[in-house]
């Protein structure tokens, strides 16, 4: 690989021994006019992950650089010093349980951004591993691609999310500009792709290429799935909520919201909680505790009339398990 533009590519690992070298060998085998940089953030894994990225390291010396780790960052604390790392012109992401499957990514999305310099993102399409099964599915986000690049509307108009996956992406790395990592990490975002997308977005516009050209491994317990059984599930959605906010302070002509609006969100997810889980009593306080300007909710009339009798409260809840297990069988099977 020769040329004059350098592309880096963004890989965070933590405790992924298992899939790290299949994501590195996917990276390092990418075929094209550029300059290769692959910037490893390993956030001291507690199995063989940095052993596994530091023979790479001295394999690949003239391509591969693995930060330093003097302590466990988190994901949102290595991802961002994993990106301002990079040196090149074009920034792409990949996770170290993810996979490119295509040889010519790096190259196919290179030459749609200089055909077009309008764009300053371009994503692909690709496949979904289903970890539990080990099936193979086509397509991932966007599944319905905005033909313009103008997907300002999809961050307006929906709560959480994202219009791509990010591992089909590449940046142009003149736009991280606009993306304030640090302040991701200072207001304890769950999540750095759904707010970083969405300032992206108010900044250029985003192709796509209909190859297949990455692999995204779904697990249960993974972030895109954060289920009542979650020990983080609460602080998960209120994080959410605390985007949304960050995101109308940004653009608020743009991005919707309001502190009754994320007081009612926060209150249901909450309820619905401890109707999971069938925590009757907790229920019944979360109502009796609730602010006036919820009260006035659809949300809260439907908690209020579930918690009507505990009979109520148990149909209820095995209802919204039925609903809650069918959801994510139609997102992993």
């Amino acid at each position: 690989m020769n040329g004059s533009v350098k592309i880096s590519v963004v890989v965070f690992t933590y405790n992924q021994q298992d899939t790290i070298g299949q994501a590195l060998d996917s990276v390092i085998c990418q075929q094209g006019d550029f300059e290769l940089e692959v910037v490893v953030g390993e956030d001291c894994s507690k199995d063989n992950t940095w052993n596994i990225c530091n023979e790479y390291q001295k394999r690949y010396p003239n391509v591969v650089r693995l930060l330093p780790n003097e302590k466990n960052l988190g994901i949102m604390g290595n991802f961002a010093r994993t990106a301002k790392a990079c040196t090149g012109d074009y920034l792409a992401i990949l996770a170290g349980d993810d996979y490119w499957c295509d040889e010519h990514k790096l190259q196919k999305q290179l030459h749609f951004m200089q055909e077009h310099p309008e764009y300053g993102v371009v994503c692909t399409n690709g496949y979904r591993l289903m970890v539990h099964t080990g099936k193979l599915m086509e397509g991932i986000a966007p599944l319905h691609p905005i033909p313009d690049g103008d997907v300002r509307g999809y961050y307006h108009d929906r709560f959480g999310g994202v219009y791509a996956m990010p591992l089909s992406l590449l940046i142009r790395r003149d736009l991280m500009q606009y993306v304030d990592l640090d302040a991701y990490i200072r207001l304890g975002f769950p999540v750095e792709d759904y707010p970083m997308q969405s300032v992206l977005a108010h900044h250029t516009r985003f192709g796509y290429l209909p190859d297949k050209t990455c692999v995204y491994r779904v697990h249960q317990e993974s972030a895109t799935f954060v289920s009542y059984d979650h020990p983080r599930y609460l602080a998960y959605h209120k994080g959410l909520a605390d985007i949304r906010r960050y995101l109308h302070n940004l653009f608020p002509d743009d991005v919707p919201f309001s502190e009754e609006w994320a007081a009612d969100y926060v209150f249901y997810k909450e309820f619905l909680l401890y109707l999971y889980h069938l925590e009757y009593r907790k229920a019944c306080a979360l109502l009796k505790q609730a602010p006036s300007c919820i009260c006035q909710t659809q949300h809260y009339g439907k908690a209020k009339q579930a918690v009507k009798t505990r009979v109520h409260f148990v149909a209820m809840s095995f209802y919204k398990r039925i609903v809650h297990h069918r959801n994510i069988q139609k997102q992993t099977i």
